[in-house]
């Protein structure tokens, strides 16, 4: 028997992936984290970054996700965020503007700025450039 694990990605929009994998790396809020066959059931908080899985075979495939939940239970799992990009989305001079200008916007001290917001977005930008060094 395969030890495999059926993992669904899904944004408010679209399912991304809905499939087998033999494992998958995901973005904790504690910290990343792997899930292997058999894996304790989970509910964890997911934060901007890198999602990977391996399919059968070997294969990766990287997403970056903007936070979200995953769910597992009895080796089926889904991953709930609000935005998912693949690889091939991912316009990495763009990410790269993005968090400059995040970066920017949170170097000193001003009012008018809406720090929490330009925090969220530096960490989508930087979950996007870490995705894209997958190409």
């Amino acid at each position: 028997m395969a030890k495999i694990i059926h993992i669904e990605i899904v944004t408010p929009r679209k399912v991304l992936f809905n499939g087998d994998v033999e494992n998958f790396t995901a973005p904790g809020a504690m910290g990343p984290f792997q899930v292997l066959y058999n894996h304790a059931p989970i509910i964890a908080a997911l934060v901007p970054g890198v999602f990977t899985y391996v399919e059968q075979g070997g294969k990766e495939e990287h997403f970056a996700i903007s936070g979200g939940f995953l769910e597992l239970h009895k080796n089926s799992g889904t991953l709930l965020a609000d935005a998912v990009e693949a690889l091939p989305e991912i316009d990495l001079d763009r990410a790269q503007r993005a968090m400059a200008r995040a970066k920017e916007r949170l170097k000193g001290y001003d009012e008018a700025i809406d720090r929490e917001r330009a925090k969220r977005s530096l960490d989508r930008a930087e979950a996007r450039v870490k995705a894209a060094k997958f190409r």
